[in-house]
């Protein structure tokens, strides 16, 4: 009986060992998989998928976390640099970005806007306006909406949501739908560098007009949606940056379904382009789309950017209703200087 555990020891030994050593291998090769993804993101304005890499930073630090503590336990300390070099290339970029520039908030004019991508095939309408509704929004901006979405959108708003711009679209996923609880003064719907549609209107909210655009791109996937998007994005902030006579001067909302995350350098393209910044104090790295709902399989891409004469109040992602996306909440208001007078 003494030999035969002696003989077992060895044996059950060899087989922690045999797995301690295929556990540090397939991490080695996974740091290597993280460095060339990390140094590939550096090239993210030339091609598509490394835009994608770009976009999935959140993922990417997340990984080298798991492998910093990988290295520490297995005493690899050089190998522990490769993982922690990438960490300190993609935290800079959930750095807080918004500042207040200049002025005063005035709390008596607080507005509340929401976008919502509802999914065209999605038909749980009841769930998705309860979210929309939640916390009952001056401006709500649908996207993906066709005549049907729409008839049950109009149903269940038209009381309280009396004014509205409207674009269905039965042949696609780019309809859209811009409700008001505020008198619309003006609108138009536009169109950039693809036949899809995107909202202008100018808003009166208790006599502050605001200028409110929503859009949405083509998703960045292969090469044909990754340059469309990227043209999307440099029209509308030229757009913004030039209105038309009818949207000059005014506090501007502009917010959609962009299709891309604030970790892409196209995104930080299209605020310094636009002037305009993401409605947001902290890098707030919640999800907007899922492929699955759970975090590490999610991705924010849609947005609300307002302009430097808004001040930003908070900011709310709503929960699951039937769509891969959830909506985003703002609430703003105009700035004023120290003698009460609006900022435009």
């Amino acid at each position: 009986m003494i030999a035969q555990g002696q003989a077992e020891l060895p044996a059950e030994r060899s087989w922690k060992q045999f797995l301690i050593a295929r556990l540090w291998r397939y991490s080695s090769l996974l740091i290597v998989l993280l460095a060339a993804a990390t140094i590939l993101t550096g090239f993210a304005r030339i091609y598509w998928v490394w835009d994608l890499l770009a976009n999935l930073r959140v993922q990417q630090v997340l990984v080298a976390v798991v492998l910093i503590a990988t290295c520490a336990i297995y005493r690899r300390w050089i190998w522990l640099a490769i993982p922690l070099a990438c960490f300190l290339v993609h935290t800079p970029w959930f750095l807080p970005g918004l500042q207040n520039v200049g002025g005063v908030p005035d709390v008596q004019h607080v507005m509340n806007v929401t976008v919502c991508n509802v999914l065209t095939s999605n038909r749980n309408v009841d769930a998705v306006l309860a979210d929309i509704l939640r916390d009952q929004p001056d401006v709500f901006v649908v996207l993906e909406i066709d005549s049907q979405w729409a008839e049950e959108i109009e149903a269940a708003t038209h009381t309280d949501y009396a004014y509205k711009v409207i674009h269905p679209d039965d042949r696609g996923n780019f309809g859209m739908g811009l409700y008001s609880r505020h008198p619309i003064q003006h609108w138009q719907i536009f169109r950039l560098n693809e036949g899809i549609a995107s909202i202008e209107a100018v808003v009166d909210v208790e006599g502050t007009s605001y200028r409110v655009i929503g859009t949405h791109p083509l998703p960045p996937i292969r090469d044909r949606g990754f340059r469309s998007r990227n043209q999307h994005l440099q029209m509308l902030a030229q757009r913004v940056q030039h209105p038309e006579s009818a949207y000059e001067g005014l506090p501007t909302i502009v917010m959609g379904d962009f299709n891309v995350t604030p970790w892409s350098p196209f995104f930080h393209d299209f605020e310094l382009a636009s002037g305009l910044r993401r409605a947001e104090h902290v890098a707030n790295m919640t999800p907007t789309w899922y492929v699955m709902p759970i975090f590490p399989l999610g991705l924010s891409l849609d947005h609300i950017f307002i302009s430097d004469d808004l001040t930003y109040w908070g900011r709310e992602v709503g929960g699951p209703m039937g769509s891969d996306h959830r909506s985003v909440s703002v609430t703003v208001s105009p700035k004023v200087r120290g003698d009460g007078v609006f900022m435009n």
